[in-house]
């Protein structure tokens, strides 16, 4: 059984990981032959293929732990629904990801194979809440409360306003010194770019800081 692992909940994601790894991988020799960890973040369908037809060295299947799943290219998520379809005992796969759209046709397809185990994120439905998500490290989640205040007319300049605040007030003292003023940083970037009219989208502006914030505060993978 194929495996995702998804939501803001990072310590269910972890002792769901810990747990398959327990059953797939049951020596330390095994643990430490049979698992392969890939960031999916310009994955190719070539690197993938390479780590899922390798044959286990000590335990009877493998453990392919794929992270960032959120972040897999179209072509390789094309080529990854062929794969689950076929026979593949060598190897058990595991998706992890922040969060995990599967209202998409290709999305969808793939997760009919998978066992899910995780929490959806609530949307946030204001600024302060999107940066709730932002401080928890919650891209996706970020993302999808930034789309909703868009949709409901929300000026960039005004959301920009919020995310400044809250990270002056309510991130403060929550992260170190160094990440707060890294912080600052994407936060002025983004006002330039609003300014400047730097991206044909203006919202595009916004996005980026989002990303470039839950990075700065999001938990080191244990």
């Amino acid at each position: 059984m194929d495996h995702l692992l998804y939501g803001p909940d990072l310590k269910l994601r972890a002792r769901s990981l810990a747990d398959i790894k327990k059953a797939v991988l049951p020596s330390p020799d095994a643990a430490r032959l049979d698992l392969e960890s890939l960031d999916a973040n310009k994955l190719t369908p070539e690197k993938l293929k390479i780590a899922l037809f390798a044959l286990p060295g000590m335990a009877a299947q493998r453990l392919v732990h794929v992270y960032n799943a959120e972040k897999l290219p179209k072509e390789t998520l094309e080529w990854l629904l062929v794969f689950l379809k076929s026979e593949h005992g060598q190897v058990v796969l595991v998706l992890e990801a922040d969060g995990w759209d599967d209202s998409t046709k290709l999305r969808g397809e793939v997760t009919k194979f998978l066992k899910k185990t995780g929490v959806d994120a609530p949307v946030p439905v204001t600024v302060f809440d999107m940066m709730n998500a932002v401080s928890a490290g919650n891209s996706a989640g970020a993302l999808r409360g930034l789309k909703k205040l868009f949709v409901n007319d929300e000026a960039p300049e005004r959301l920009l306003g919020g995310m400044v605040w809250t990270w002056s007030n309510k991130v403060k003292g929550r992260v170190s010194a160094e990440v707060y003023k890294k912080g600052l940083l994407v936060l002025q970037e983004a006002d330039i770019a609003l300014k400047r009219s730097r991206f044909p989208d203006r919202e595009y502006a916004l996005e980026v800081s989002v990303v470039k914030l839950s990075s700065l505060v999001k938990p080191p993978k244990v």
